[in-house]
């Protein structure tokens, strides 16, 4: 969920490509839109807060989300 002061909120989900799951969307909320790259990152690269994970990995994703002004 995602809002903003003068913005309608939006209710979303975004999804990982090669999922096995996404064949079977049964309310149909997977558009081709919502499916992204997630790119596995190395051990000891830190994360965009700078925390460091030691030697896990992490997945990073990138989802530009555009708010629609809330209605006057």
């Amino acid at each position: 969920m995602v809002s903003a002061p003068g913005c309608r909120t939006l209710v979303t989900h975004i999804f990982v490509r090669g999922d096995t799951l996404l064949a079977s969307d049964s309310v149909f909320g997977v558009k081709d839109s919502l499916i992204k790259d997630f790119e596995e990152q190395a051990p000891c690269t830190p994360t965009p807060d700078g925390r460091e994970l030691g030697d896990r990995t992490w997945s990073r994703v990138r989802f530009d989300i555009v708010l629609a002004p809330s209605a006057a």
